[in-house]
C-alpha cells in the first residue's frame, strides 16, 4: 500500500451516519474521513500489508496529497442537533 500518498478514507456506513445532518445544508461540503496514508488505512485492516511508493510505481506526476478540507464537515457534526 501507498506510503506516500494521503487521502480521506470513510466507509458507507460513516457516511450513512452523517448524511442525516447534511440534508439541510446548502453549498459544498466535503465529505471524508480523517486524513491519512494509504498503507496506514491498510495496515489497520491487514497487518501484512507491504509499503511501496506511489511517487516510484506511478509516477512524479501523480498527486500525492488527495485529502481535502473538512473543516466545514467537522463544524457540522461537532455542533449540537
Amino acid at each position: 500500500a501507498f506510503g506516500d500518498f494521503k487521502t480521506n478514507f470513510i466507509f458507507h456506513e460513516g457516511v450513512a451516519k452523517i448524511l442525516k445532518k447534511l440534508l439541510n445544508k446548502k453549498g459544498i461540503i466535503n465529505l471524508g474521513g480523517p486524513t491519512k496514508t494509504v498503507f496506514n488505512f491498510a495496515k489497520k485492516y491487514n497487518p501484512n500489508v507491504k509499503k511501496i511508493s506511489a511517487r516510484k510505481k506511478l509516477g512524479k506526476n501523480f498527486p500525492l496529497n488527495s485529502y481535502m478540507n473538512l473543516k466545514k464537515l467537522d463544524k457540522i457534526i461537532l455542533k449540537k442537533s
